[in-house]
């Protein structure tokens, strides 16, 4: 097994040992904190009936730099409906205060005391950030990276449409993945990602794994088959849509591009989206451009720009400046391609 795949397996795994302290459906264990620096103190019990998230961070912490503001948004758009968020660190309050004078945090900030919240929830887990979400019971939901699948399990904890029982046995058998994984036996490890495919079709990592196996095996034909079928077990998701129809739209080799097909996946995530989300139709644009739609890829490109905010509205602007450019070329040479 190559290191390639052993870091594919690695970023799409919880990222922890066999010896978890806290899993998936497991209840959450009391929040320890000996300060809090930013907002009033949260309790389980006092959270009991909403979402709660706990995040581990540290000021040390690079990654931490971009999932703060990530944080911050969801804070943002879910403080009102009823999900707390709560950021817990071991260290001392002079170094959390002065850094939060550079870096805002809006949310629930707690000292852990005395390693007691770290120990009841990160034992066996590889390193932060790191975060639970707590459903409305007091059960894990989920747990792992922040900047992965979190807002997303918010948002369905927050619709009502969250599976717990499919997220119990997903990350059974992550869990089962990630053992396989130790071995370095790569045969082992596809059988087990295709025991996920049969058993959670809807979970785009196992198809992105499969595709990484066979590619690290050399088998690039088989891996167009894995894409169509990602496609059709992740119909319901708009980010597995779109990364389909941007493969198929800008795949290098030539004779796998299949721009209608793209299209028509494009505007089924557009359609799940209810075509306000920025990714989906940034994305969209795209396979529009690819079809010589050019128009139509600046205006949708535009639609993206309008949502979006910070750096991603500024890319997006200037990809909508490209599309007109790109548009009036044409016009003036009907010949260009």
């Amino acid at each position: 097994m190559t290191r390639t795949l052993l870091a594919v397996l690695a970023a799409a795994l919880l990222g922890g040992s066999s010896a978890l302290a806290l899993d998936v459906g497991d209840t959450a264990p009391a929040i320890q904190v000996k300060t809090w620096v930013a907002n009033k103190p949260v309790t389980l019990e006092a959270a009991k009936g909403k979402v709660l998230v706990v995040e581990f961070w540290a000021t040390w912490c690079q990654p931490c730099r971009r999932t703060i503001p990530h944080i911050n948004k969801l804070h943002k758009k879910y403080g009102d409906k009823d999900v707390v968020f709560v950021g817990i660190t071991e260290e001392d309050e002079a170094t959390v205060k002065k850094y939060m004078e550079t870096m805002a945090m809006d949310y629930h900030v707690g000292l852990d005391d005395a390693g007691k919240t770290n120990n009841a929830y990160m034992k066996g887990v590889a390193g932060i950030p790191h975060a639970f979400v707590v459903d409305r019971d007091g059960k894990v939901a989920w747990h792992g990276h922040p900047l992965t699948k979190m807002a997303q399990v918010i948002e369905e904890l927050v619709a009502g449409k969250f599976d717990a029982a499919r997220a119990k046995k997903l990350a059974a058998l992550q869990q089962k993945l990630g053992d396989a994984a130790r071995t370095r036996d790569q045969e082992r490890v596809m059988e087990v990602v295709n025991e996920i495919i049969r058993e959670v079709p809807d979970d785009p990592d196992a198809y992105r794994l499969k595709r990484a196996i066979l590619r690290d095996q050399g088998k690039l034909e088989e891996t167009w088959p894995v894409l169509l079928d990602m496609a059709k077990g992740c119909a319901k998701d708009p980010e597995a849509l779109i990364e389909v129809a941007l493969t198929l739209s800008t795949a290098g080799d030539l004779e796998h591009r299949d721009l209608p097909k793209a299209l028509e996946l494009a505007k089924q995530a557009a359609a799940l989206s209810d075509a306000k989300a920025v990714g989906v139709l940034a994305a969209l644009a795209r396979v529009h451009y690819e079809l010589g739609h050019v128009a139509l890829a600046a205006e949708t490109a535009a639609k993206a720009a309008a949502e979006a905010e910070g750096e991603d509205k500024t890319r997006l602007e200037a990809q909508v400046a490209f599309y007109r450019k790109e548009l009036e070329r044409r016009r003036q040479d009907p010949d260009a391609k």
